[in-house]
């Protein structure tokens, strides 16, 4: 008779257990479905029609246009000239400002990565630009590079040093945002720290005995070691490059100057309130976008080193 009662008694405890548990998780699953998936959902059945901005509905999609809001990119010029243009500022920022944020970034770890007192405030400085919220910062920016009475020009005028246009020319927009983008480093000098700071002490005692200098230690030992954070600086860099938009939102109106700052998610909150459906199918292109790049980046990621796989 115990026998037969045990197998019950551990599927009812069981089904307590599930149960319990998933009233647990049901906040995070319910916000995933109700703010996530279902958005996801709507969005994707809107970008096959033609529909202004409107209250949220399951009964008036608009016009049926099918694929239109994914060719006409390439065959309606109206729509081309910005979208090329969108694609463009997108992709020459994210081909400078990546590579240019990791390297640094990399290399203000390296400098940080002592043991002498007084590191960690020193270190926390770096970091506290990275706790301004992103709308903030931009309107920190916007008024300090003012060219007309912003305080870095101001400064510089005193020096006897000619104001810059900033973000008031298309010529240096680009060179601008990328100046501004800079004081962000700190967050990925994190990431690069907590890398350095795994890098058994070993392996350097080992090559200073082999007469390594320090440059060769740089490059056969800290670089290697490094190749998995510098796979995920590069995938979460691109991911974020592709959707900048709150900083620029706050920099410039309407992709600034002749729409040097044109970026890809600014192009398509623009077309939001004109036609809801576009800006849906610009969004999902962004997404097929962005997962054929990352998908190209790991089937190439052989180069990375994981010290556990020996």
């Amino acid at each position: 008779m115990e026998k037969t009662l045990a197998p019950r008694c551990k599927r009812r405890i069981k089904w307590k257990e599930e149960v319990q548990g998933w009233l647990c998780i049901m906040p995070v699953v319910l916000g995933i479905l109700i703010f996530t998936l279902i958005p996801i959902v709507y969005a994707f059945i809107t970008s096959f029609f033609r529909t202004t901005l409107k209250p949220f509905s399951w009964s008036d999609w608009g016009t049926f246009v099918g694929l239109k809001n994914y060719t006409q990119n390439f065959t309606v010029a109206s729509y081309s000239r910005d979208f090329w243009q969108a694609m463009k500022v997108t992709f020459v920022y994210a081909l400078i400002n990546i590579p240019l944020q990791m390297v640094l970034g990399f290399l203000l770890a390296l400098l940080l990565n002592r043991e002498i007192r007084g590191m960690k405030a020193i270190r926390a400085l770096f970091y506290l630009p990275c706790l301004i919220p992103a709308v903030c910062n931009g309107l920190l920016w916007n008024q300090l590079t003012n060219p007309n009475w912003g305080v870095i020009n101001s400064l510089l005028g005193k020096v006897g040093i000619p104001g810059w246009s900033w973000f008031n020319k298309a010529s240096s927009s680009m060179p601008a945002l990328i100046v501004v983008m800079l004081f962000q480093l700190g967050g990925s000098m994190i990431l690069w720290l907590a890398q350095l700071k795994n890098i058994p002490r070993a392996y350097y005692e080992s090559a200073e005995i082999d007469g390594a200098s320090k440059l060769r230690q740089l490059f056969v030992i800290t670089v290697p070691m490094c190749t998995p954070m510098i796979l995920y600086n590069l995938m979460m860099s691109l991911i974020g490059t592709l959707q900048t938009y709150d900083m620029i939102a706050t920099l410039v109106d309407n992709g600034g100057v002749n729409n040097s700052l044109l970026f890809y998610v600014v192009y398509i909150y623009g077309q939001r309130m004109g036609n809801f459906g576009y800006a849906s199918a610009l969004s999902f292109i962004l997404f097929f976008i962005t997962a054929a790049i990352s998908i190209v980046v790991m089937k190439t990621s052989k180069w990375v080193y994981y010290p556990e796989e020996g």
